[in-house]
């Protein structure tokens, strides 16, 4: 791949952030620098002042030059046989004005339909397989989350979150106005994608005359897509004509749609990657009657209604299961009917992981929430010294991957903030969601559950 525009007053910065992990010969062009500090010229060297220069094939380049220059780079690469680019450079359609909309016309004109164009205006590709990665630090382990996105800056806070959100993209695509490259082909790219099982989404809006494409490619799409659709007040729809250029189309439209080909769509980022999140950690799922497990009354209460609210049922345990969760209670003050309140016995780790086990082992609960304060996990707040508390929650937290059914922690952000991050971190190691407060992901739940019945009766026929 080469650099076209390596920019010293920016510290060449996205030389830099390529240069950090990709895995094949990195290139830069300009036309006047000659060397970049920290970066390698080897014994090829890999400064030239033109892409036609470069001895050797180029796959990809990305480019931040002055408007000015575009169009020439453009027919450059085209000569070079270049196959994709990402156009940095802004003020075309997005500058609202009739030579911004004129030189993105040219721009897609000279590209001569042979090299596939990611922009203008936007971050192109991160793929952290490839080390492509437009900024510093991005993570470079490979994942199976997919995403697209009209606004680099949303791309940057979903990259950069993956980290504490526990999972890995596969490729994110920035795509700006979408001049060539637009949602909906990126959304059948990764419909397709065998390294793509979970498909994220940020849309503006998309060109005249695409409805009946993007129509086609939700139909087609067997994967679980979740889509933030931005500009849907009349505020936010003027805002989303000023950052892409982009016409965000009738509200009531958008939603019909999603809900013909059952898209996910959330109201944040936050919660796209929440979806993200728990079918990463446990694949599609189906879950109506849920267990729950508290360390107090009142907090089991306000889930109960919480779940209520959204649809879920919190039904009692079979008689058998409640037969033996009794047995399995012994403190003052706890109680083994759905809620389950502990109290605490919450110290007694070895009762709660059979107390877990017992009550996912019931074949009328899909799914177990529970709450645990982060001082629970600080042993200089519990009575007396207990070694194997910390391991032994853990492991039991864990359970839900054992009976195929999510099991979901809500670790309030109370007080040891230290400890909590730890905390989570090992879990996510282990591919169990944690959160601080139940509405990040209980108004997810029953979405996220439609959405497979949905899916697996589309595969069944």
């Amino acid at each position: 791949m080469a650099v076209i525009g390596a920019s010293k007053s920016r510290d060449f910065f996205f030389v830099k952030n390529h240069q950090e992990n990709f895995v094949g010969d990195l290139y830069v062009v300009h036309p006047s620098v000659k060397q970049i500090p920290g970066f390698d010229d080897g014994t090829k060297g890999k400064i030239y002042k033109s892409v036609k220069d470069i001895p050797d094939d180029i796959d990809f380049v990305f480019i931040a030059v002055p408007k000015s220059q575009i169009l020439s780079v453009i027919d450059d690469c085209v000569e070079k046989g270049v196959k994709l680019a990402s156009v940095f450079t802004a003020e075309f359609s997005d500058a609202g004005t009739k030579e911004g909309k004129e030189l993105e016309t040219n721009l897609i004109e000279h590209a001569k339909n042979k090299l596939r164009i990611l922009g203008p205006n936007g971050m192109g590709l991160f793929y952290p397989k490839l080390g492509i990665a437009w900024r510093p630090k991005f993570p470079n382990t490979p994942g199976n989350v997919g995403f697209i996105a009209q606004s680099g800056g949303i791309c940057n806070i979903a990259i950069y979150a993956s980290q504490e959100f526990g999972f890995d993209f596969s490729k994110v695509f920035s795509f700006g106005n979408g001049a060539d490259l637009d949602f909906v082909d990126l959304l059948y790219f990764l419909s397709k994608d065998p390294e793509t099982d979970i498909i994220l989404g940020y849309i503006e809006g998309i060109s005249k005359g695409r409805g009946k494409a993007l129509q086609r490619v939700l139909e087609l799409n067997n994967k679980p897509l979740a889509i933030v659709k931005g500009g849907k007040s009349g505020k936010g729809s003027l805002a989303a004509k000023t950052h892409t250029g982009t016409m965000t189309g009738e509200k009531k439209i958008w939603e019909t749609l999603f809900k013909q080909y059952d898209v996910i769509e959330v109201e944040s980022i936050e919660q796209l990657l929440t979806v993200a999140r728990l079918i990463n950690c446990y694949g599609s799922f189906s879950i109506k009657n849920i267990g729950i497990l508290s360390i107090s009354g009142g907090y089991g209460v306000i889930l109960v209604d919480l779940l209520e609210n959204f649809g879920m049922r919190v039904p009692q345990f079979s008689k058998p299961i409640q037969e033996k969760l009794e047995k399995k209670f012994f403190t003052r003050g706890t109680s083994s009917n759905n809620p389950l309140d502990v109290s605490a016995q919450i110290y007694d780790s070895e009762s709660i992981y059979e107390i877990i086990d017992i009550a996912l082992s019931d074949n009328k609960i899909d799914s177990l929430i529970l709450d645990l304060p982060t001082w629970y996990f600080n042993t200089d707040f519990h009575i007396r010294e207990n070694k194997s508390f910390k391991p032994t929650i853990i492991k039991a937290f864990g359970l839900g991957h054992k009976h195929h059914k999510p099991l979901i922690p809500i670790i309030q952000r109370v007080n040891c903030p230290e400890v909590r991050i730890k905390t989570v971190r090992k879990l996510n190691e282990k591919r169990i969601p944690v959160f601080g407060d139940p509405l990040e992901f209980i108004p997810l739940l029953p979405k996220i559950s439609k959405n497979f019945k949905v899916m697996k009766k589309r595969k069944e026929n």
